[in-house]
């Protein structure tokens, strides 16, 4: 048995691919590619993988993670070249590589974000951010009050041709914060219009040290 990883980005109309939906995608794009996938035992197998720390649907990516299980003792060849001659458009493998022993999802501590706001002031921004931030925050748990600034690693505001430019390192693992919430609070304060174009694209997932995961 073998474990790859695979490191794929999700760009233009396959950011509003669904979760589950990108599971099936993957799924038949590594049947198609002819991969050695191992399935799990019981009434209904299935490819055993995994994406790690999935995201919200509508938010592109350059820096998404899969870990599939496969019957042979090593990589397959061209592994990346296959995947990409068949996957969708939006969705590209970069890399394609054995998984690491102990690289277990538990160890992802943060994502980066590149979040495009339409309108508002930079130096306005990240003044709210300066200080507390407290908000309602919600999960399958239920909700509670928290501040912002235990979940945030590092916050910049720019401006842009058309708004601004945030670039975050937020918490992910087993209490994340969504950057949703930063554009929440942006535009509870005014300084963003509530009905603005925001584009959310996640650049990195970083390890507790807030170096690179892969």
């Amino acid at each position: 048995m073998f474990k790859m990883r695979i490191l794929f980005e999700k760009k233009d109309d396959a950011a509003y691919i669904s979760h589950l939906d990108l599971m099936k995608v993957l799924q038949r794009s590594f049947c198609r590619a002819k991969l050695p996938v191992k399935y799990s035992e019981g009434f209904n197998p299935h490819i055993c993988m995994s994406i790690l720390s999935p995201l919200s649907t509508g938010y592109r990516s350059k820096y998404e993670l899969c870990d599939l299980e496969l019957v042979s003792d090593g990589m397959p060849e061209e592994a990346e070249d296959r995947l990409n001659r068949v996957l969708p458009d939006g969705i590209r493998v970069l890399k394609a590589y054995p998984s690491a022993e102990g690289l277990a999802v538990a160890k992802i501590a943060y994502s980066a974000f590149n979040i495009e706001l339409e309108g508002g002031n930079a130096e306005d921004a990240l003044r709210i951010f300066e200080g507390d931030v407290f908000f309602e925050k919600r999960s399958k748990r239920g909700s509670k009050q928290v501040n912002m600034k235990d979940y945030i690693k590092s916050l910049s505001f720019s401006g842009t041709e058309n708004g601004m430019l945030c670039e975050c390192v937020l918490a992910a693992g087993d209490d994340p914060l969504n950057p949703s919430y930063v554009v929440g609070i942006l535009r509870e304060k005014g300084i963003v219009d509530a009905n603005s174009v925001v584009r959310y694209t996640r650049t990195a997932v970083l390890d507790c040290d807030a170096k690179l995961f892969s």
